[in-house]
């Protein structure tokens, strides 16, 4: 699109103009580190990874008076857009809550005169960082520059609209750091539960069937338990049904299609549950040929190399898949809840025990073997591991409610940026803050 009919596309009072026209920017520096006295003052320290926070009002590292007018660092206001120019983080941005010494990586940008809001420029280059990162050359690791950033031209409404523009997305921002919070602790209170349920369990049934607590206790290789649980492996829990997926000599890559039976493999084991987007498919044919790897609801997959800890509980939705190459197949014997054993293999011990267990030199390498040696303890009662199961299934629901509502709130942000800073849909100046 050339610059005629990129005008011609804005609104008749939004204008181009270019970054430097509006605003001050400058990068930071890094005192010596062999001088002691330069660090741990009172004075805050931005570096390029802090910037991935978004919202920066707190830093991990502080530098003294003497270490800031004896380097190349430089103050940046509260209020401030900071843009990460390289490493990790590069073209990440964030706002600057606090006044703030930058290092070398970081630019920080801001508004001079009235023509632009701090907080508009904020959500402009947010938008604005993956054509400026597909912009560098040569490095494998793209690098920002200050003048790349100052030329940057940007489409400016009047200021009241910029204003309204920023207060939208923002409010959209801040439902999105709520729901990042509310995600955060329900992981906790998950980890928290785990280490209680499968350490003192919910006790025995009496005859009214009220949950009765364990009084007595004894130890296992994954800690204290109820004295009257199983100690136990993964092998015994499935009679031995452990099996390898088909090798690459008996399924082709040639097979795979975009129709048919779904092959899950280790790319496919996302969050404990198998992703059918990702998989792979043959034709139903072949899969009846192969039919000793099918799936059913309740068996457990593992990967079989790289993060060796990593599977999935098969459910309904994917019953019926196959055992893909590169994955293991565990059948839990008819005395044992699927659901228990699945969260029990979330543990941080098991799957410890898993990756320092695994052999091989370049790659970690999972067998049924060693599989089949996983430790696990777990109730002799299998209602007892089913009432541990639906505990912490409650809590898997109200944690996959909360991704499904960030994942709403991301997708609008992003079709309200696109909307709004190109004025493809203009704010309404008189209505409440928040709404376009």
């Amino acid at each position: 699109m050339n610059a005629r009919e990129r005008l011609e596309k804005l609104p008749q009072n939004w204008r181009f103009k270019r970054l430097s026209s509006l605003a001050n920017s400058y990068a930071g520096g890094t005192p010596d580190r062999s001088k002691p006295e330069y660090f741990d003052g009172d004075i805050p320290w931005v570096k390029s990874g802090e910037v991935n926070r978004r919202k920066i009002t707190y830093t991990e590292e502080g530098i003294s008076e003497i270490g800031l007018s004896e380097s190349a660092a430089k103050i940046a206001e509260s209020g401030s857009v900071l843009v990460a120019m390289y490493g990790a983080t590069a073209g990440k941005v964030a706002r600057l809550k606090i006044d703030a010494a930058i290092n070398q990586a970081v630019l920080s940008i801001r508004t001079i005169g009235d023509e632009l809001d701090n907080d508009f420029l904020f959500w402009v280059i947010e938008s604005s960082a993956e054509k400026l990162l597909s912009m560098c050359q040569g490095a494998a690791q793209p690098n920002l520059s200050k003048g790349l950033i100052d030329g940057l031209e940007i489409a400016t409404p009047p200021l009241p609209e910029q204003q309204k523009i920023a207060a939208i997305l923002t409010a959209v921002d801040d439902k999105l750091d709520m729901i990042a919070r509310q995600i955060e602790v329900t992981q906790a209170l998950k980890q928290g539960l785990m280490q209680t349920l499968f350490s003192r369990g919910v006790g025995t049934q009496d005859a009214t069937g009220r949950w009765m607590p364990h009084t007595e206790f004894k130890d296992s290789e994954l800690g204290e338990i109820p004295e009257g649980w199983l100690i136990t492996t993964l092998g015994a829990i499935c009679n031995g049904a452990l099996q390898t997926g088909p090798f690459g000599s008996q399924l082709h890559a040639a097979e795979y299609q975009n129709e048919g039976v779904p092959v899950l493999m280790p790319k496919d084991l996302l969050k404990c549950r198998a992703n059918l987007s990702t998989a792979a498919r043959i034709a139903p044919a072949r899969a009846e040929e192969l039919a000793k790897h099918k799936l059913v609801a309740g068996d457990l997959l593992f990967s079989r190399r790289g993060d060796v800890a990593r599977f999935a509980l098969i459910d309904e939705r994917s019953s019926g898949a196959l055992c893909g190459t590169g994955c293991l197949k565990a059948k839990p014997s008819e005395g044992y809840s699927s659901a228990y054993i699945a969260h029990l293999l979330q543990l941080d011990v098991v799957r410890a025990w898993l990756e320092q267990n695994a052999v091989g030199q370049t790659m970690p390498n999972m067998n049924t073997g060693i599989l089949a040696s996983l430790p696990l303890v777990t109730p002799a009662n299998k209602q007892e591991q089913e009432a541990i199961a639906d505990i912490l299934d409650s809590v898997d629901t109200k944690t996959g409610l909360l991704f499904s509502k960030q994942l709403h709130f991301q997708t609008l942000k992003r079709g309200l940026m696109q909307k709004l800073l190109t004025g493809e849909w203009r704010v309404k100046l008189d209505s409440p803050s928040g709404t376009a």
